[in-house]
């Protein structure tokens, strides 16, 4: 078989990490999450509030709060941006024999580009603060558009794999995979519409731990999805696919 219809192990691999990573951190931190009510509520509360690094007594909320894993939970951040980075972009270089047509090759180097902004989205969400404090140095909008810029990117990045089959490899050919991308992309886009418009002035019943998460969560969802379908095409006999039409691959 030749070795070039097959995807790439490492990205593969790295792709199905993120997924695995992130409740076990996010887990973790909620643990160190000091506030007044006796249970943390995954609703309300926002992946924003466990990545500040100082105690919140603040007009959003009736009781004050502390992240004390708060280094935690933005080291995920940065660790989530670097593990869809490095293997989309490992996909990419190793399918680029597939960029066959003009049209196909414009798709990638557009999934390429959202892939770029995705980790620059995550760097700034991580490093930037979204609390109190960066408000009144007018630094929190930073913030918030490296959660938009991860959203609208990872997200798009699911539809665009829906819309154009077979980008990296014959198995993204599958109705599910593409079904799954088309609605992962499409829930996490609309969580961020949400999220930005229809909140109205935010307090401490403010849902912003739901609309938060669901910016994020669809696009570690579709990572699952992608990085098994490509196991399933290496190791599973996907690549009979390919060699059974030409060797399309």
């Amino acid at each position: 078989m030749p070795p070039q219809t097959r995807t790439p192990l490492l990205p593969t691999l790295l792709l199905i990490a993120a997924p695995l990573t992130w409740p076990i951190f996010e887990y973790y931190s909620i643990q160190g999450f000091a506030h007044s009510q006796p249970t943390y509520n995954i609703l309300i509360e926002s992946l924003t509030d466990l990545g500040i690094n100082y105690r919140q007594v603040h007009e959003l909320k009736h009781y004050n709060v502390t992240s004390l894993r708060h280094g935690t939970i933005n080291f995920l951040f940065l660790l989530a941006g670097t593990l869809f980075g490095l293997a989309q972009l490992g996909l990419f270089w190793g399918s680029r024999h597939r960029a066959t047509t003009q049209g196909l090759a414009f798709v990638r180097r557009l999934r390429t580009v959202l892939t770029l902004v995705y980790v620059a989205g995550m760097v700034l969400f991580a490093q930037v603060h979204g609390g109190p404090r960066e408000r009144v140095w007018k630094i929190a909008g930073w913030h918030w558009m490296g959660l938009g810029m991860a959203a609208i990117a990872g997200n798009l990045n699911s539809i665009l794999v829906a819309a154009v089959p077979a980008q990296v490899h014959e198995v993204e050919r599958s109705v599910v995979y593409r079904v799954g991308s088309g609605v992962l992309g499409t829930a996490g886009l609309y969580s961020f519409y949400r999220w930005a418009f229809t909140l109205g002035e935010w307090n401490y019943l403010t849902q912003l731990g739901l609309w938060e998460r669901g910016c994020f969560y669809p696009v570690l969802a579709w990572e699952a999805l992608a990085g098994v379908a490509f196991l399933v095409g290496r190791f599973g006999g996907g690549d009979g696919v390919a060699k059974g039409k030409g060797k399309r691959a």
